[in-house]
């Protein structure tokens, strides 16, 4: 009963939490390259499966990734942007069980854009400059079959031309496995301090997301994951997220989402994961309407 009540105090104030950088204006955040996807499994889910986390993959978004890592896994991500993307984005990822019952996650992203147009203060071209962002997040959790908890810190830094900015943000959450069918969880990612960029002053991209998985058992060879999930940050709306996953003997996987943004732009993403022994593959596509194409996401990881 005791970690119910933590569970169900966490999932409340996580989407009661309010403070000075929670209501900002469309774009009010600096370095959202932090509220991006990174795993190919979250992405082809649309985000969606906090309750849920599939792959160590994930911890560099979700600090409860740390619950599945039960062998230790290395490995690296790449996002491959569409039309109006950045030039390179690489993340990689670690997790180490520690005993019985805890986990040590590390992460890094890397995120760079090359040739950048200049403009000057009347609209006028200049030379062409880059920009580039990195993050390091280290985090320790449990990993328990009914209740688990994780929580990392992090620390990151983005460079445009010759204006440099940091930010120091922790992330914390809590799941529960109710029975054999249902789980709740709840997480906050980039509570913290962000420098000034140019004497003004910024604000991290922090978010707030809860959601519920149902597990449908289907023979004894495949498993059901349908998860939805509420999620905001602080300069957009709320979001619904819906994600549905098809697992076959934890060898094969077959992902599907699609999140409702009421300030942006919706669509269906999908994706597959392949276990081959102690390497994991996994692949997702998400769309981009506005521009015309979209993002592939790419990870291969290695148990040992």
């Amino acid at each position: 009963m005791f970690k119910k009540l933590i569970s169900f105090a966490l999932t409340v104030g996580s989407l009661a939490f309010a403070g000075e950088y929670w209501h900002l204006d469309p774009g009010g955040v600096t370095m959202k390259f932090l509220a991006m996807q990174v795993s190919p499994r979250a992405a082809a889910l649309s985000g969606a499966g906090v309750a849920d986390p599939g792959r160590v993959s994930e911890v560099s978004r979700n600090p409860l990734a740390m619950s599945v890592a039960n062998e230790a896994e290395f490995g690296l991500s790449q996002v491959i942007f569409g039309e109006g993307g950045a030039d390179n984005f690489v993340s990689a990822y670690y997790g180490l069980p520690i005993g019985e019952k805890y986990t040590l996650g590390l992460a890094v992203d890397f995120l760079g854009y090359d040739d950048i147009e200049g403009r000057d203060e009347d609209g006028l071209k200049t030379s062409k400059y880059g920009s580039y962002a990195w993050s390091l997040l280290a985090g320790f959790g449990s990993r328990s079959k009914i209740f688990n908890w994780a929580a990392s810190a992090r620390f990151a830094t983005q460079t445009i031309d010759d204006e440099t900015g940091f930010l120091f943000s922790v992330d914390a959450g809590g799941s529960f496995r109710v029975n054999e069918y249902l789980s709740f969880g709840a997480n906050f990612t980039n509570l913290g301090f962000a420098s000034k960029y140019e004497s003004e002053k910024e604000a991290a991209p922090l978010a707030l997301q809860a959601g519920v998985t149902g597990f449908i058992p289907i023979l004894d060879r495949w498993m059901v994951h349908l998860s939805v999930d509420a999620y905001r940050r602080a300069d957009t709306k709320a979001q619904v997220l819906i994600g549905g996953e098809v697992v076959y003997f934890d060898m094969l996987s077959f992902r599907m989402g699609y999140a409702i943004r009421p300030d942006t732009e919706d669509a269906v993403s999908g994706g597959l994961g392949v276990t081959f022994g102690m390497v994991v593959f996994d692949y997702a596509y998400s769309p981009r309407p506005a521009f015309e194409g979209g993002n592939h996401y790419i990870a291969v990881g290695v148990k040992f």
